[in-house]
């Protein structure tokens, strides 16, 4: 019996192993990305759910965890409706952005009504983006797919430079959505508050399919045992 048990185990890890995910921190080059340049120019309100579509032309979707109702900021004028909810704004650093992004990048701002979730129309092998929270000082950036979630500390310090940390998930199985938010920030109350620059995609490799073939060795990995207790329970 011990035998069929570590045949059982070696199926069951054969599997988490085709669907093991792992922490991306530096920014690849990236097969297609996300520069919210479609959303709007800097300052444009974004509603709690909105749409989005890739520079290669795929369609995705966005959704604030903690989305607020009216004219939101409250100090922005013109461009929002008071019935409406409203989740964050599109800004650019070193004009309405005073972070650590690169000089003009266009950022989505969830001010307070994080996390946000971005789902795509295609699945993909890696996504991340650059985060930064609203506060100077320490905070914890998180990502999660459907497998889990991984964190990243950094440094908020106002440098305009390109510091701000990267924080991405790389999969074996297609990624066809992905959370960003904090978990720690210096200020316990702006903990829904970040923004991040563009999100990098990579689509898988058009001459690997990983995971039909994992099912596939699953599946007759599952038949193989099957027939072994079959032929155990009979004797």
């Amino acid at each position: 019996m011990r035998k069929f048990s570590f045949a059982l185990l070696a199926l069951l890890m054969g599997a988490l192993a085709a669907n093991a995910d792992s922490l991306v921190t530096v920014r690849p080059t990236g097969t297609d990305l996300v520069d919210w340049s479609n959303v709007g120019p800097y300052n444009t309100p974004i509603t709690a759910s909105f749409n989005f579509t890739t520079n290669n032309g795929v369609s995705g979707a966005g959704v604030y965890a903690n989305p607020q109702p009216g004219m939101f900021p409250p100090w922005q004028e013109g461009g929002a409706n008071p019935s409406l909810m409203y989740g964050g704004m599109i800004e650019q650093q070193n004009f309405s952005w005073w972070g650590d992004f690169a000089p003009n990048d266009l950022v989505n701002w969830a001010a307070g009504t994080g996390p946000l979730t971005l789902s795509f129309a295609q699945g993909y092998t890696q996504i991340g983006a650059q985060i930064d929270s609203n506060d100077a000082g320490l905070f914890t950036a998180r990502i999660c797919d459907a497998n889990g979630c991984f964190t990243e500390n950094g440094y908020r310090a106002y440098t305009n430079d390109n510091s701000a940390i990267y924080i991405g998930i790389e999969s074996s199985s297609p990624i066809t959505w992905v959370t960003f938010g904090l978990t720690y920030s210096a200020n316990p109350n702006d903990i829904d508050d970040f923004a991040i620059n563009e999100v990098t995609l990579d689509s898988p490799p058009t001459t690997v399919t990983p995971e039909p073939g994992s099912l596939l060795l699953f599946g007759t990995g599952l038949a193989g045992l099957a027939g072994a207790l079959r032929r155990r329970f009979a004797r």
